[in-house]
């Protein structure tokens, strides 16, 4: 009696182990996989509201370039930071608001630079960036938090790269980045495993996104590793044992 008992129970522990390991097919990025997106060019950042912006301004006379910006004037070269008001402007001292919402940073400077020009006849430069080139992950990640955009065309795989990567346990099929565009936030769900993903829109990481990454279902029974199964089978024989001479 006792030895079917145990049998039934052993097939049903072994049953669960199966289902519940974690595979290569889980964890390995760049795969052939049903998931298929079309191809996207990478888009340059616009500028939002609350945006920092870097503006730097070089002119033969620095004394020049200091009535239009205040601080950090070395040299010829004057540079300061201002923040993109919620209609989308800067205010520069002597200049009205100049509207830089929805402009690249190449497109910025341009604009900025023209309008410097307008009061002053001298060659002058402008170089404007945007400071706050973070982008966040949250969810299951080794890592949660603020990482810094560190370059133009980040990908997806550099951007969980600098994270630490993703825990086992994360839902790589259902990995979602939450972007604003045209002022409405917009969710991009797709399956980091699949490498139809290069050149897509969901490749390339923009500044402000947040990455989200859930568990898979039933994550909390997953075996992660060899060890972690060892572990549960013995602990279970032990407990099946215990079960027996308690019988009887």
């Amino acid at each position: 009696m006792y030895i079917n008992q145990i049998k039934y129970l052993l097939v049903a522990i072994l049953s669960i182990f199966v289902v519940s390991c974690v595979t290569t097919k889980d964890t390995t990025y760049l795969q052939d996989t049903k998931a298929s997106y079309p191809k996207g060019e990478f888009t340059d950042y616009r500028i939002r509201p609350d945006d920092e912006l870097s503006i730097r301004v070089l002119s033969m006379n620095p004394e020049i370039s200091g009535i239009f910006l205040n601080g950090g004037a070395q040299g010829n070269n004057t540079q300061s930071t201002f923040r993109v008001f919620g209609d989308g402007t800067i205010d520069i001292p002597f200049i009205r608001k100049i509207k830089v919402e929805g402009l690249t940073e190449r497109e910025a400077t341009h604009e900025i630079e023209t309008r410097l020009q307008d009061y002053i006849k001298e060659k002058l430069a402008v170089k404007v960036s945007v400071v706050n080139k973070y982008f966040y992950m949250i969810g299951e990640s080794n890592a949660k938090g603020q990482f810094p955009v560190y370059k133009d065309k980040m990908t997806i795989f550099e951007a969980i790269a600098l994270g630490g990567d993703l825990g086992v346990p994360a839902d790589r099929k259902q990995v979602k980045i939450i972007r604003k565009v045209d002022g409405v936030e917009k969710i991009i769900k797709f399956d980091l495993r699949s490498k139809s993903i290069i050149d897509s829109e969901y490749y390339y990481v923009q500044p402000n996104d947040i990455i989200y990454v859930e568990l898979t279902k039933g994550s909390f029974f997953k075996i992660t590793s060899f060890s972690t199964f060892l572990g549960v089978v013995t602990s279970s024989l032990s407990f099946i044992l215990l079960v027996i001479q308690y019988s009887k």
